[in-house]
């Protein structure tokens, strides 16, 4: 069984990963140009998000416990229908309706933003790249509608083939996946943010050791549990990654031109410069 440490650190280090990698998580904190605003938006979003993950996992705790007294209402829904059975079957007709309404909505807010931080990626970091002309506004905006059809239809798909799966639980399943995909981009930041000698070859080579690794425990070594993908794949990109270009610089002898405002050594007078950069685009 996991254990709560590593569950813990576990959903810490993969909702990190998703903050740094995550187009649908960056874009909401690129709506600001103000460093000072930045930061309140970072640690509000921190605290809510301790509080709301809090609350869900209260919820979790007290449906465990009604469940327990009352194992018979438990054998008519699935592990990952608990919660919609219960507000379905054991709440009053009114208060069912209204949170039914609430997670719908929430729904359509999260999946319309998926879709759009997808359709805005490839637009304009992929297709730009691959078109031999500038793209108009009207043809960029035609792209990301087809985009966005595309992979509504594959969402759709995806969510068939889990509900008819043997998947125990679409949860876990998703913080495995986060922790294969997530994890190894996150390392990668962590390698360029948190070091001063990170070079192209060395991010390459951690970016396939630690997806490598990662691909080999999850169909070779079930032992490991989900939860600690986004820690080994972080710890790897980083250890591989500085090796690596440690080695590339010392047999070459190149020097790396670090942008200081770009990593946790920008300093006071760096950080007012950058802060005054952004505010004149």
């Amino acid at each position: 069984k996991n254990s709560a440490f590593i569950i813990l650190v576990g959903a810490g280090f993969n909702t990190f990963s998703s903050y740094i990698s995550s187009q649908d998580i960056v874009q909401r904190f690129t709506t600001t140009t103000d460093i000072k605003q930045l930061k309140k938006m970072t640690y509000g979003n921190g605290v809510l998000s301790i509080f709301l993950a809090t609350v869900f996992y209260l919820i979790g705790t007290a449906l465990f416990v009604f469940y327990n007294q009352n194992p018979a209402l438990a054998q008519t829904a699935q592990q990952d229908q608990i919660f919609a059975s219960y507000i379905a079957y054991q709440l009053p007709v009114g208060i069912t309706g209204i949170l039914l309404a609430a997670i719908y909505a929430a729904s359509q807010s999260t999946l319309s933003t998926g879709l759009n931080s997808v359709a805005t990626s490839w637009t304009l970091d992929i297709q730009s790249k691959i078109s031999s002309k500038e793209l108009s506004f009207e043809k960029q905006t035609k792209i990301a509608q087809y985009i966005s059809l595309g992979v509504g239809i594959v969402s759709i798909a995806v969510s068939m083939v889990l509900a008819n799966g043997e998947i125990k639980s679409a949860y876990e399943w998703f913080n495995s996946f986060m922790g294969l995909v997530l994890g190894v981009l996150a390392g990668i930041f962590v390698l360029g943010a948190f070091t001063k000698k990170a070079t192209s070859l060395g991010a390459y080579v951690a970016f396939a050791v630690s997806a490598a690794l990662v691909v080999f425990l999850k169909y070779n070594v079930p032992s490991v549990t989900s939860w600690a993908y986004a820690i080994i794949s972080i710890s790897t990109s980083v250890v591989v990654g500085y090796i690596t270009s440690s080695i590339e610089l010392a047999v070459t002898g190149k020097k790396v031109n670090t942008l200081d405002a770009a990593t946790v050594f920008c300093d006071t007078e760096t950080d007012e410069s950058l802060r005054g950069e952004l505010e004149g685009v």
